[in-house]
């Protein structure tokens, strides 16, 4: 199939343009980091009011991305069909509502798993595709660091949101500070996204904007049923579902994990913070590195990165300067890491079947979000530690990064035209 990059304007003239799209995209996107990096605090006191045990409490993941496997392809089909803008704004309010549902938990298993269901609807909704066809489309020189820009909203979420649920339950309880850090987090994003992803519909009429509001038949690159048939797309899903079952496991679990490292739940909520400065300044570099060098190459590096951090996990006693090295590590491989999935998949097969098939990669990956935190749950209340878990994740990871690397004897199909 033709490759379609051209000529076209230079990165910089790209952002010139396109910017606003780019911020309002990134904070509405910020959203979709709540449920995953915003728990770790409620555990504790959740736990305590239930007394549930520590699978229990985190079930809620299970049901959510156990109900992922079908609204992500749902609402990537959706972008397909309606445009990315009316799927991300409903996506945007629905999870902030969802999430502060979460505070009628009554100690039933029943009422949480349909909580929890909720939250999976809202998920679906939000999911990387949604927010990034735009500038995919937007973008031809520079698409990796604005995809990039775009996905950093998650990390301002997991920079600031645990420590605001932090303040919250000291100053009030749980249940008021699931329901604040909600509202201020609806409140700080919501008037960027609802204004600045306009311009993304607004500017469709330009001749030369291949934007995500044309319909998607219009748009270069390979169907869905083309894609699935390449090599490529199932190494794709691979590597997305390695990176889902470490981030699952670890990031509603970081926050309690540090605490069994005898860290106070103060101390281990500023060094989770960490998980979002430094997938900040990962995830920009990354796509920066993107533009410039093999994909593979950068892919299968960012997959390899984690090992170092989880065996610093491991120690008996690592000491607080090994445990903010571990954090570290654990947020500049979030932040980069889906980056490198969403790039893949805008080079090797356009945007035609964008949203669908980022939707696809989603939903099986959403079996590995469903098995992780529960099974690091599990461990824990069997073994007493994370090590176990740990040690697994590590594995699977290993393997997501050989199978980027195995990327690089494959040649991309399509990619967008120049903006």
């Amino acid at each position: 199939m033709k490759h379609f990059s051209g000529p076209g304007p230079s990165a910089k003239e790209e952002w010139r343009r396109y910017w606003p799209t780019v911020l309002g995209c990134a904070m509405g996107y910020s959203c979709i980091g709540l449920q995953t990096f915003c728990f770790g605090p409620f555990v504790g006191a959740i736990e305590q009011e239930f007394g549930w045990s520590r699978a229990q409490t985190m079930s809620g993941f299970t049901v959510m991305s156990g109900g992922a496997v079908l609204f992500n392809l749902l609402g990537g089909i959706a972008v397909d069909r309606f445009g990315a803008r009316p799927v991300a704004l409903f996506g945007q309010l629905l999870l902030c509502s969802s999430f502060a549902l979460l505070s009628l938990a009554d100690g039933s298993i029943v009422n949480w798993i349909a909580l929890w269901a909720l939250v999976a609807m809202a998920v679906g909704m939000m999911q990387g595709p949604v927010w990034t066809r735009s500038v995919a489309a937007l973008f031809d020189k520079g698409r990796g660091l604005a995809i990039a820009a775009v996905l950093s909203g998650s990390s301002l979420t997991a920079a600031l949101a645990p420590l605001i649920a932090t303040a919250l339950i000291d100053a009030f309880d749980w249940r008021s500070a699931l329901i604040g850090t909600a509202a201020i987090w609806l409140g700080l994003t919501l008037p960027f996204s609802f204004i600045l992803f306009a311009r993304a519909t607004g500017a469709s009429s330009s001749r030369n904007t291949p934007m995500a509001a044309e319909p998607a038949s219009s748009l270069p690159g390979m169907t869905a049923r083309e894609a699935m048939r390449q090599p490529a797309y199932w190494l794709i899903v691979g590597g997305m579902f390695s990176f889902i079952l470490y981030t699952m496991a670890l990031a509603p679990n970081l926050v309690p994990l540090l605490i069994s490292k005898k860290l106070s739940l103060a101390a281990a909520a500023q060094i989770a913070a960490l998980v979002g400065v430094v997938g900040l300044v990962a995830r920009l570099s990354v796509g920066h590195l993107l533009d410039i060098f093999p994909t593979h190459i950068v892919a299968f590096l960012i997959f390899l990165f984690p090992l170092f951090g989880l065996a610093l996990m491991m120690q008996q006693d690592p000491g607080i300067l090994a445990l903010v090295i571990a954090t570290a590590i654990f947020g500049a491989t979030v932040g980069a890491e889906n980056d490198v999935i969403i790039y893949l998949v805008s080079k090797y097969f356009g945007i035609r079947s964008f949203g669908a098939l980022l939707g696809g990669i989603n939903s099986i990956a959403a079996i590995a979000a469903t098995i992780g935190p529960i099974c690091a749950g599990w461990i824990y209340d069997r073994t007493g530690t994370y090590d176990m878990m740990l040690l697994v994740v590590g594995c699977i990871m290993g393997l997501g990064a050989l199978g980027m690397f195995a990327l690089g004897r494959l040649q991309p199909i399509a990619a967008c035209p120049s903006a």
